[in-house]
């Protein structure tokens, strides 16, 4: 016998609730219901549930509605997600999901605007053995090269991976559930940053990651991951190709020169070094270490040193610390374009933006888009 659309659709609800690693008390507290076993009744069949619960429901459980309605949609094979520091906690499983949503959000409007969504950026086909820091260092010239990344890489590097190489970037805030993370599958490839993060910490880990993208048939993915304070060779590779990427040696050298008197440098000018490259300090001194400008013992010393933190504190812009938009300008422009093109609803532009539906008009307005719908139809003549 059949099983009833309730039953079903009971059981779908079910499956993804507890593989996002929720309870019913925590989702039935999210949905305002009097008690749990309203939701253990739609669970399993007994009560039918509203459109407007199923509406509350997909949106905690990040998933499209259509995901729900649809009998014949089943749940997509897991999607790898590689992680910096993976917390391993039920908050950072949430995240991971938001991020894959976004991803799959993304694809889809490229695909209803006919845009390619593959990664112009090349995977790398090297052997595990073809690695070692000089091979690495090899590695992010070419690519600092074919970026065209210029002297200051990081002060472009977001823009460039996302309208260049079309890989898609989200800033979410992480907290303390997780570092930034990277994905490869059939939405092209990703980047999750933790937009907690000051700015300078936001381009090393956009740097780091993309080495993770460029070798993602390479490692396995467990190789990867890990949660103690001991790193595995393979993100000690891709925290030097970060480096090597975003601190060019000609540009480092020429601007180290400047600040040396006395062949002595000071804390404080290698703090201004370090924003003027929009990198951390720990980062500049370990790559000034590599071009043998200073020595290891000494850069431990300093970064060991309360005072060290205490005047780079001070010495940081508040743009360093502003947080970026988790949704990206071009994800944005995607988006009011397909809306505009009548190749998406209203309701799905506010999902795709996540904004409630009375918020759109505010929100498209600040972006500069005018409501008056004429005006995109408007042509000119290509001379």
């Amino acid at each position: 016998m059949p099983k009833s659309y309730n039953k079903v659709l009971g059981e779908k609800l079910k499956k993804v609730r507890e593989k996002l690693g929720m309870t019913l008390d925590g989702v039935s507290k999210k949905m305002d219901f009097k008690s749990y076993q309203i939701l253990s009744a739609i669970e399993d069949g007994k009560r039918m549930v509203k459109a407007a619960e199923l509406a509350k429901l997909a949106k905690i459980y990040l998933r499209d509605i259509e995901y729900f309605l649809n009998e014949d949609v089943q749940e997509d094979q897991e999607q790898p997600v590689l992680w910096r520091a993976y917390a391993g906690k039920d908050e950072s499983k949430l995240k991971e999901n938001e991020f894959l949503k976004f991803c799959q959000h993304y694809y889809s409007l490229e695909y209803k605007l006919n845009i390619d969504s593959g990664p112009k950026v090349s995977f790398l086909n090297w052997k595990t053995d073809d690695f070692d820091f000089n091979s690495i260092e090899s590695l992010a010239n070419d690519m600092h090269n074919k970026l065209q990344l210029g002297s200051r890489p990081a002060c472009s590097l977001a823009k460039i991976l996302e309208e260049k190489c079309n890989i898609k970037i989200l800033f979410l805030d992480l907290e303390n559930h997780g570092s930034a993370a990277s994905s490869v599958g059939k939405f092209g490839a990703a980047i999750l940053i933790n937009a907690s993060e000051p700015s300078w910490r936001r381009n090393y880990d956009l740097a780091h990651e993309l080495f993770h993208i460029i070798t993602w048939h390479i490692f396995k993915h467990e190789d990867v991951h890990f949660s103690s304070d001991e790193k595995p060779l393979i993100e000690k590779w891709a925290d030097a190709f970060a480096s090597y990427l975003l601190l060019p040696s000609n540009e480092i050298r020429e601007e180290f020169h400047k600040i040396i008197e006395n062949k002595q440098v000071s804390l404080l000018d290698l703090i201004g070094l370090a924003r003027e490259f929009e990198i951390s300090l720990d980062a500049l001194l370990w790559r000034l270490v590599t071009l043998k400008y200073l020595q290891r013992t000494k850069v431990l010393k300093i970064l060991d040193d309360p005072e060290t933190k205490a005047i780079d504190s001070i010495k940081r812009t508040k743009n360093g610390s502003k947080k970026p938009p988790y949704l990206s300008r071009r994800y944005f422009n995607f988006a009011v374009k397909a809306y505009k093109k009548a190749l998406i609803s209203k309701g799905r532009l506010c999902e795709y933006l996540d904004i409630n539906r009375a918020d759109l008009d505010m929100v498209l307005n600040e972006q500069g888009y005018s409501l008056e719908e004429e005006l995109y139809e408007t042509k000119f003549a290509v001379t």
